[in-house]
């Protein structure tokens, strides 16, 4: 049996939410999929690049800043038993680009909502000529301006006392 990451199991798919102004790392980020398979390694492939037995492109989500978990899983070799325990953590995790067992999330995204939004951003770095977002940019490094200046200062305050 295959160890580390290409074992049989669940994963889950975390990335930066593509409407987050500042997209810090933990209010920036959330559950985009939850699934299994019979081999992390691939299907991690499959969905970052596309192809496998059907020719799938790339998921829509993968240029967000994809991060892949494994999830916990009681008797792996069994599909069905796998089946079963993704269906608890779509239930569980809410992500938002599953289409079944999802249907109850009010945050979920559609398929053809997910593609329009890729090619929006596709076409947002193609204007630009970057592929960072500047406004983003700016703020953060206007918020590590403004902490490290409000830290000299008081150091400054109480060093001049």
């Amino acid at each position: 049996m295959a160890r580390g990451w290409r074992e049989r199991g669940l994963y889950v798919h975390r990335t930066r939410k593509p409407h987050a102004f500042l997209g810090l790392p933990i209010i920036g980020r959330h559950t985009a999929y939850v699934g299994e398979t019979s081999s992390r390694y691939y299907r991690d492939r499959q969905h970052r690049y596309g192809g496998g037995t059907y020719g799938a492109i790339a998921k829509s989500y993968t240029d967000l800043d994809l991060k892949i978990y494994p999830l916990p899983c009681l008797f792996p070799g069994w599909k069905w038993a796998r089946k079963v325990q993704e269906k608890f953590w779509i239930l569980l995790l809410l992500p938002v680009y599953n289409v079944q067992w999802n249907k109850a999330n009010p945050r979920r995204i559609s398929p053809r909502q997910a593609e329009s939004m890729r090619w929006a951003r596709d076409a947002a770095r193609g204007k630009l000529g970057v592929g960072v977002n500047l406004g983003r940019a700016v703020v953060r490094w206007a918020l590590l301006l403004m902490v490290l200046t409000g830290a000299g200062w008081t150091g400054w305050e109480m060093w001049v006392r």
